[in-house]
């Protein structure tokens, strides 16, 4: 047998494999162009049924594609150069394209138009160009491999390409499901100016704020509510934000389901392609509404299955406006609410105090982020010298705990000094059998958040109780084993937060006892046996 037709017949594989490649290319080009634009009444039951398993089944080329990558990667710093594998992944990975594809152009077709257009086009012929690119690299890798690795710059720059148009067409698909922008929100700015995109692109985190920046209340379901004026304008403060909430994701610029857009007022009362979906003065009559009151196994149900449920208020509260006119510009004072109504906005819509208690609140949050801050630096500090004996209260409080129990005598007055930049702080302390004096008791004065002290077995005396007295915040305090007397003791009768008092083994009689019981009724005095 000669060589030329030993070579020849090794040609039949990969030249079988260009044809049928070059077909199923032709084919995914000219789908859409055959297929013509989606029908109005979308497709049957069952294509809409294969459609949304294009969702789960994008998955696999993405994988498969990242998989070659490694692969081809590894190769590179392999000592076996051989180039005569990787044909089994790249065409599964082009495989997989195809199949997902062709899923993702069913599902385009069953919507019936309620995405938004030209994202839903560019997202769907982003797919194609990426199945193509993929199958394209799969010939590549045949010949490559045909031809013992000649070629394979050609074979990477393919990989790469594909790699480019996959991650643009899954930016258009989450902008399709979750909203423009999506993959890119949050991105660095220089990402955001390599993809030629503006700053603005990223969501701050003082959005869905009041004006005063404060995070508005949350209604029952744990969406934030609106932050209103005393009489407010019906639609935009208090129906606006339920089809916020509730509705907007469905009917959108980007996504319109039913070809219905709930976002702007004009649209709203416009409706969709089934009729009148706001029938003013007539809720049993209006589609939205008897789309949101129909059975919950109901397909037609609104919102649809695994969404946010409007609650009844909410329900209420849209009906009502509805039956009052479903005016842009009319005030709540002019609608006449009755006292169902007035219910449901009190649970719905935060009084004016509830909004300043919320601000109040989220103020706080920022005093104590400040706070844990600004000390911070010195804990670590601290930390060096004090090992394990220094430690927040918790991940997020600015209040800290310190406790001297393993260095006992080795600690006093002196080591205490060098707490004095935290002191402030400090929610806990134990100096337990140390040797902390009255003196070290005194540089406690500013330690006004303590809620908790122990200074058993110290040699505290009733000098030290001057500055303890002015700590209003000590809830637990431990003068077990100390020199303190009836007279010291008397002064921590302005303590009426303490709730436990340890003086069991002191110079306190039990006729003092009772009188501070009376002084502290609150607070459970322990004496020991």
């Amino acid at each position: 047998m000669s060589y030329s037709a030993t070579s020849q017949r090794s040609r039949t594989g990969p030249v079988f494999l260009t044809i049928f490649g070059i077909l199923v290319i032709a084919a995914l080009v000219a789908l859409p162009i055959l297929a013509g634009a989606p029908p109005e009444s979308g497709v049957p039951d069952l294509a809409r049924f294969f459609g949304r398993f294009h969702p789960l089944v994008l998955h696999l080329p993405i994988g498969m594609l990242v998989l070659v990558l490694i692969t081809e990667t590894g190769r590179l710093f392999s000592k076996n150069k051989a180039q005569t594998s990787g044909v089994a992944t790249i065409f599964f990975a082009s495989a997989s394209a195809v199949v997902a594809v062709l899923l993702g152009f069913v599902l385009y077709y069953s919507a019936g138009g309620e995405y938004k257009q030209e994202l839903a086009e560019r997202h769907l012929y982003g797919g194609i160009l990426f199945a193509c690119g993929v199958i394209v690299a799969f010939i590549t890798k045949v010949w490559v491999n045909y031809a013992d690795g000649r070629g394979n710059p050609l074979y990477w720059v393919m990989l790469v390409a594909n790699t480019g148009v996959m991650s643009l067409a899954s930016h258009d698909g989450a902008s399709l499901t979750h909203g423009e922008g999506y993959l890119t929100k949050y991105a660095p700015t220089p990402v955001l100016r390599l993809l030629n995109l503006p700053a603005t692109e990223k969501k701050d985190k003082k959005e869905d704020k009041g004006e005063n920046g404060a995070t508005p209340a949350p209604s029952p379901d744990g969406a934030p509510a609106p932050a209103v004026s005393s009489d407010p304008v019906v639609y935009t403060d208090i129906v606006t934000p339920i089809f916020e909430q509730k509705c907007y994701s469905c009917h959108n610029a980007e996504k319109q389901k039913g070809k219905f857009r709930m976002d702007e007022y004009e649209l709203l009362v416009k409706g969709g392609k089934e009729g009148k979906d706001l029938v003013h003065g007539k809720s049993a009559e209006s589609l939205m509404v008897v789309r949101i009151e129909l059975p919950k196994d109901d397909d037609e149900r609104m919102p649809p299955e695994g969404k946010k449920e409007l609650t009844p208020d909410e329900i209420g509260l849209i009906k009502w406006w509805i039956d009052s006119g479903a005016s842009k510009d009319a005030r709540l004072s002019t609608l006449q609410p009755t006292d169902a109504i007035k219910t449901s906005l009190a649970k719905l819509v935060p009084s004016g105090d509830a909004v300043k208690e919320k601000a109040a609140a989220a103020a706080e949050v920022k005093k104590s982020a400040d706070k844990r801050d600004a000390v911070k630096i010195e804990v670590e500090k601290l930390r060096k010298e004090f090992p394990a004996a220094l430690n927040f209260e918790s991940q997020s409080s600015p209040g800290l705990v310190f406790t001297a129990v393993s260095m006992r005598k080795s600690f006093g007055d002196d080591q205490l000094a060098k707490l004095k930049p935290v002191i402030s702080n400090m929610v806990s302390m134990d100096l337990s059998a140390s040797t902390v004096t009255d003196a070290g008791a005194k540089m406690l004065e500013d330690a006004t958040e303590l809620k908790s002290l122990r200074l058993s077995e110290t040699s505290l005396t009733d000098a030290g109780l001057d500055t303890l007295a002015k700590l209003q915040k000590l809830e637990s305090l431990n003068l077990y084993g100390t020199q303190v007397t009836n007279q010291g003791v008397e002064k921590l009768a302005t303590l009426t937060g303490l709730k436990k008092l340890y003086l069991w083994q002191t110079k306190v009689d039990a006729a003092e006892i009772e009188e501070l019981k009376k002084k502290l009724p609150g607070c459970e005095i322990i004496v020991g046996l």
